[in-house]
């Protein structure tokens, strides 16, 4: 166990993105910091009856009881679909592992246990053990159920960390269970039928009767194993390589050709996101973020217009956040071919412009009279969010994509501890800092001016930055020339 830390250790302090990782980890934990923090406050609220974040209006009487209620909902909605998007998955580049004399079940158990102290899992424990000293007292919880209680929700939050390492390879199943969840969550908001009591009715059970606590015990046993025997049979070099022999169809994607010579980089971008597992299911997974904005419109009189612009800039951007800032790691398998052939830089990063803005302009339509429902204002602001994603953030997330030099192995959803995940949470931290500059902006002049004005000001600095497009794209051409030759010693590396 010990050598294959060491392992890491070296991979990640050699490396030649060694600038990225930091910079990422930075961000990383600035936003744990900020979860931290949250998760104590809404913890310490929720316990003493506050009402934040959940449907009461005013303070409830049993916060217990609450919980319980609302405890199946957080499994499926947190515990099991959030976390498929969020938390990252073991990955292992095996190939050089099994060259070396390290115990197959030791590097497979290495790699499971390490997700036992994920963030996720932890910030989850510790909402449960603030919430659960809060609201006790000896007149109204016996101390040994209420831990045993504890005990259960821990083991049931582990059943669905070991789950989610294996549904990482059942797209469908994660599918099947987010419509279900929205078909639930309709019932219950249009009080056709509630799933609370249900909810209340299993999870106290585990704090009257204390015997329960075998049943999550035995499920996480068997998960567990599960996983492990999932990932010994797939553990191989040969696994997944097998391809099926299918008839070849050509996309000529003729629409494309008035693009000129960007028309050859557009048509192999769409024929990856058609072809490619992971670029697919990247493109869908950002037509959600278009939902986005929803939350913070529930929560606006908690959180303030600011944060609602802050929704609404992630609306509209989600593609450019989330495809976009992987450019040009898509083509890092092929990109010193590339490299060789007798291309124009200036064809090639306009292309990925152009294939960003589509997404925000195709992200701006949809959302419109989504938002728009709810008035004009938020028309506008959504509006305003897509000019300013499409003449700001389009070349800051394309201009970051020369320091990233991330290699994405796109056959690797094939190889049992190979990357699959849409969303790559290190990345979208990154475009964090994008959102400073128009949240300051809206924020200064919505307060002296108005929403609607500050709306604007915000959306007339991206209207500038489409009109100045080919200076712009000089400046983030010249970058990924003088970044060259180290991003194709990045691609090189295999961890």
């Amino acid at each position: 166990m010990f050598q294959l830390i060491k392992l890491e250790y070296k991979s990640f302090f050699r490396s030649s993105t060694l600038g990225g990782k930091i910079a990422a980890k930075i961000f990383m934990w600035l936003s744990y910091i900020y979860i931290l923090f949250m998760t104590i406050g809404l913890a310490f609220i929720h316990g003493n009856g506050g009402a934040a974040f959940v449907k009461q209006e005013a303070d409830v009487e049993n916060p217990f009881l609450l919980l319980n209620s609302n405890m199946l909902f957080y499994i499926f909605v947190f515990w099991v679909v959030g976390r498929y998007f969020g938390q990252a998955t073991p990955i292992i580049n095996i190939k050089p592992l099994l060259l070396l004399r390290i115990n197959r079940d030791k590097i497979i158990r290495f790699s499971l246990n390490k997700t036992i102290f994920s963030f996720f899992n932890l910030i989850s424990i510790l909402y449960l053990i603030i919430f659960s000293l809060t609201i006790y007292s000896p007149e109204k919880f016996d101390l040994t159920q209420l831990m045993l209680w504890n005990l259960s929700m821990y083991f049931i939050l582990y059943i669905t960390n070991f789950l989610n390492i294996y549904l990482n390879k059942k797209d469908r199943v994660v599918i099947v269970l987010g419509v279900i969840l929205v078909i639930v969550y309709a019932l219950d908001y249009f009080q056709i039928f509630s799933f609370n009591p249900i909810s209340e009715w299993i999870f106290y059970m585990f704090y009257e009767d204390k015997i329960l606590v075998i049943i999550p015990i035995i499920i996480l046993a068997f998960t567990y194993y599960r996983v492990i025997q999932f990932f010994k049979n797939n553990f191989f070099i040969d696994t997944g390589l097998r391809k099926k022999v299918m008839e070849a169809k050509q996309d000529n994607l003729v629409f494309l050709n008035r693009f000129g010579d960007m028309s050859t980089f557009l048509r192999n971008d769409f024929r990856l996101i058609k072809r490619s597992k992971r670029a697919r299911t990247t493109a869908l997974m950002s037509l959600l973020c278009i939902l986005y904005g929803l939350i913070f419109l529930g929560t606006q009189d908690l959180l303030g217009d600011t944060m609602l612009f802050f929704g609404y800039l992630f609306s509209t951007g989600g593609f450019i956040f989330t495809f976009c800032a992987l450019v040009p790691s898509w083509d890092s398998q092929h990109y010193s071919f590339m490299m060789c052939q007798n291309i124009k830089y200036v064809d090639y990063i306009k292309s990925k412009w152009y294939l960003g803005s589509f997404g925000v302009i195709i992200a701006t339509i949809i959302a419109l009279p989504i938002y728009g429902f709810f008035g004009s204002y938020h028309l506008i602001a959504v509006l305003c969010c897509g000019l300013f994603n499409l003449g700001v953030n389009s070349y800051l997330t394309l201009w970051a994509g020369a320091f990233t030099k991330v290699k994405i192995d796109l056959d690797s959803f094939k190889n049992a501890m190979g990357n699959t995940k849409a969303l790559n949470s290190k990345t979208m931290l990154l475009t964090l800092p994008q959102m400073v500059l128009p949240l300051v902006l809206y924020w200064v002049v919505s307060t002296f001016f108005g929403h609607t004005i500050g709306c604007i000001s915000v959306g007339s600095i991206g209207i500038l930055g489409v009109l100045f497009k080919d200076m712009v794209l000089n400046i983030i051409i010249k970058t990924y020339k003088i970044e060259k030759y180290s991003t194709l010693s990045a691609y090189k590396e295999t961890n």
